[in-house]
């Protein structure tokens, strides 16, 4: 059987990298930004599509036009959401290549700020109990940072208009979500730091195997580790809340100093190469 698996937390935080990572692995699927669990609703629903709340509607306009005609009245969530999720991995999209895996475990999305909804979080319970959730977290300053160099190019689209420390302020936000459901579902959920996974990929990534009762790939964790060369990247101090310093160090930062943190490069060069395709 085929388990649900949601990557929650922020964005600019590495869960595209952790997506494409993870998508080695021959018996896990995630997709990139399907925004699946949000058509879901709405389809359960009978609403009319729009855009979540919290996110734009690109990955769910690329879903509905790639696989929205798979979603059946007769059908349940769970089971629209592996056809929509099987036929997603094997069309590929600007982001994923095509893929073919006949022994899946695992199949989900890398929605961060969707999978903490509460709305959205009561229909994954209601509908995919046993579903995981993999958490990845970045330094708050390098997330406000990171967003506003996204949200530069083209492809930016969200925490337009907000200053450093407003942004720094929604990652507080985000992260309470994740806490709090940490401690709703202890065993469903793992968490790995950005910088971590940059620096030591093969130990981290076997982690996240073994946390989903995967045999750790050998291939898949020494192609990772080829893929993802960190680099130093400096970035500011700013001004935060009392909350966020408690939860920053929660999580093994200090807030107290500059910090002096990584980047993938590999990531970056990967955007590059792809930066002429759109949704």
């Amino acid at each position: 059987m085929i388990r649900p698996l949601f990557i929650i937390g922020n964005k600019r935080s590495g869960t595209s990298l952790l997506v494409r990572l993870l998508n080695l692995h021959p018996q896990v699927f995630v997709a990139h930004e399907a925004d699946i669990v949000w058509i879901l609703h709405q389809f359960q629903q009978s609403q009319s599509y729009r855009a979540h709340p919290w996110d734009s509607d690109r990955g769910m306009r690329y879903t509905l036009e790639i696989a929205g005609h798979l979603l059946r009245r007769d059908r349940s969530p769970r089971e629209n959401f592996t056809a929509a999720q099987l036929h997603l991995m094997e069309q590929g999209n600007p982001w994923l290549p095509p893929q073919q895996k006949t022994d899946l475990r695992w199949m989900g999305d890398k929605k961060p700020f969707q999978h903490t909804d509460p709305e959205l979080l009561a229909f994954i319970h209601q509908h995919f109990p046993d579903a995981h959730f993999l958490h990845i977290v970045r330094h708050p300053f390098a997330v406000a940072e990171s967003s506003s160099r996204f949200n530069e190019t083209a492809d930016g689209d969200f925490w337009v208009g907000l200053s450093l420390e407003d942004k720094v302020e929604r990652w507080t936000f985000h992260e309470q979500a994740v806490l709090k459901l940490h401690q709703a579902i202890p065993d469903r959920i793992h968490s790995l730091r950005y910088e971590d996974l940059c620096r030591q990929t093969e130990e981290e990534l076997a982690g996240v195997f073994r946390f989903l009762q995967l045999t750790p790939d050998p291939q898949a964790l020494q192609q990772a580790a080829r893929e993802t060369l960190p680099v130093a990247r400096a970035t500011p101090k700013l001004p935060c809340s009392a909350e966020t310093t408690r939860i920053a160090t929660e999580y093994g930062y200090d807030l107290r100093r500059p910090p002096s943190l990584l980047w993938s490069q590999c990531e970056s060069l990967y955007w590059q190469a792809l930066k002429k395709l759109r949704y």
